[in-house]
């Protein structure tokens, strides 16, 4: 069953509930709080006072009177710590330094292994691998699309979670995306089913009315129009799977399209904004210290501010300053604000601790840890130990949905390259996700060696996994040679001493 688009809004339904949410996480993410949290919506207006619109005339610097009330412009400003990007980008940070090395299972077919190489190659797995984490991470799910040109070859790319739309009956899916054309918009669906053991791959295009979907366009005349390569109809036999894929990230089976991993961290995020805003505003209001004067001499002067410009105050041009004598004369009166802010910010810090917490996020990443410079890796694994476990389990999904999207592209390739790929998940080579002195990485790598619980070209590749292939090989050939080298040289064991001669006669 197919979705429908015409004269409905975008995205179709069951989908725009989803589509609310990923939009609000997004803002979130992004640190568009004023947008999204009512407190921060409100700073302004609480901080206008209602006063004459008084504008300055520029041949004497005097004020006139327009007499129109409005509002006095806020002078303060909302402020905004944005610790839920913090956790959205801290998995992506571990998972992406951790990726190492992408082949495929198998050693002796070179074309399969340089096939599997090149679309690693061009697919930039390891420079797209973190932005789709935080996506993943922001929406609660990504999608992956198969794509092959003549010209390119077969590559997969991410796609974001609300252009992913499957099919109710799970033989197919759509993606979709909004193009702008000039001042026109319109809805490019590309739509793959399953039917009769063979994929079907089409192309649709619909204008768009605002947020809702017109009339279906002539996708020929449109790709004609706008130069695009992609036939109108496509379809690849003896194929029984979707060259397309999503995952969902924490899903359930109320939800299993996932959920957002900043969920239940908004309203925290937005107490700790606001604690940090209102104490903002007391140090601005308080922070400087005043100078006071008689209260008559006050009266006067905004008696006389207030019949002149239609406003009680005081300002520091309306009085001259003049120096006291030290002796005889009088003092002139400061006055200073000594507030206590140490309770306020202990309760930031709980509140940081308590988002930290909800997010599964270690408290070390945003600076509340004890982790230092002077501590073992085992030690700075027991600090980062939340973070690790939760970013483990988003890298084996990713783990699978690499491999997946390796495996599609290998039985993409032999069904229209004319290759006959024995297909099977490629080995990906994950590291640890922390980093570690470069003597211990390789005191553990040779110990694993010695032990012969690794072989040498995995130790190589985890002392070295900057190093590009012809190094490693390289590096793995040279050791093997000292190796024979050593083997060859014989070891002289002087025999027991004795002698002749000797023994009973």
């Amino acid at each position: 069953m197919t979705i429908v688009y015409t004269k409905k809004k975008f995205p179709p339904e069951p989908f725009a509930d989803d589509y609310e949410k990923m939009q609000y996480y997004r803002e979130l993410y992004e640190g568009n709080h004023e947008d999204i949290f009512p407190r921060a919506q409100d700073i302004g207006n609480q901080t206008k006072v209602a006063a004459r619109n008084l504008t300055v005339k520029r041949n004497n610097n005097r004020y006139s009177i327009k007499g129109k009330l409005i509002d006095k412009s806020s002078t303060q400003h909302y402020v905004i710590v944005n610790l839920a990007s913090s956790i959205a980008e801290l998995p992506a940070d571990l998972i992406n330094r951790s990726l190492g090395n992408i082949s495929a299972d198998e050693e002796v077919d070179k074309a399969y292994l340089d096939f599997i190489a090149a679309v690693v190659k061009t697919s930039k797995v390891k420079s797209k691998l973190w932005a789709a984490i935080v996506s993943h991470q922001v929406d609660g799910g990504v999608a992956y699309r198969i794509r092959r040109t003549e010209a390119k070859g077969v590559w997969f790319e991410w796609k974001e979670a609300d252009m992913y739309f499957e099919h109710e009956d799970g033989l197919g899916a759509d993606v979709s995306w909004l193009e702008e054309r000039g001042d026109e918009s319109y809805l490019r669906v590309e739509r793959q089913r399953l039917s009769n053991g063979n994929l079907y791959l089409t192309q649709h295009v619909f204008l768009m009315n605002g947020t809702e979907v017109d009339e279906e366009q002539d996708y020929e005349q449109y790709k004609l129009d706008h130069q695009l390569t992609e036939p109108a109809s496509f379809e690849v036999k003896n194929m029984n799977e979707l060259m397309c894929g999503y995952l969902a990230n924490d899903e359930t089976l109320s939800q299993p399209r996932g959920r957002s991993g900043l969920r239940n961290v908004d309203v925290i995020q937005e107490e700790v904004n606001w604690t940090i805003t209102r104490d903002s505003i007391v140090f601005e209001k308080h922070g400087k210290p005043k100078l006071a004067i008689p209260s008559r001499l006050w009266e006067t002067v905004a008696g006389k501010n207030n019949k002149d410009y239609g406003g009680r105050f005081v300002r520091n041009s309306d009085i001259e300053v003049v120096s006291y004598d030290e002796k005889n004369g009088a003092v002139p009166m400061y006055i200073t604000w000594n507030a206590q802010t140490e309770q306020s910010f202990k309760h930031v810090s709980r509140l940081i601790e308590y988002m930290m917490a909800v997010s599964k996020t270690a408290a070390t990443a945003v600076g509340l840890g004890s982790a230092s410079g002077s501590m073992s890796a085992k030690a700075i694994l027991y600090e980062w130990i939340q973070s690790v476990i939760k970013s483990e389990a988003i890298r084996d999904k990713f783990d699978e949905a690499i491999k997946d999207a390796l495996r599609k592209c290998a039985l993409l390739e032999n069904s229209l390259g004319n290759t006959s790929f024995k297909v099977a998940d490629p080995i990906i080579d994950w590291r640890d996700m922390l980093p570690k002195a470069q003597s211990e990485t390789g005191e553990e790598a040779s110990k694993k060696y010695s032990d012969g619980v690794q072989s040498l070209e995995a130790t190589v590749r985890e002392i070295h996994p900057t190093w590009s292939e012809k190094a490693i090989a390289d590096e793995i050939r040279k050791i093997q040679d000292e190796q024979v080298v050593n083997s060859m040289n014989p070891t002289f064991t002087q025999p027991p001493r004795t002698r002749i001669g000797e023994g009973n006669e």
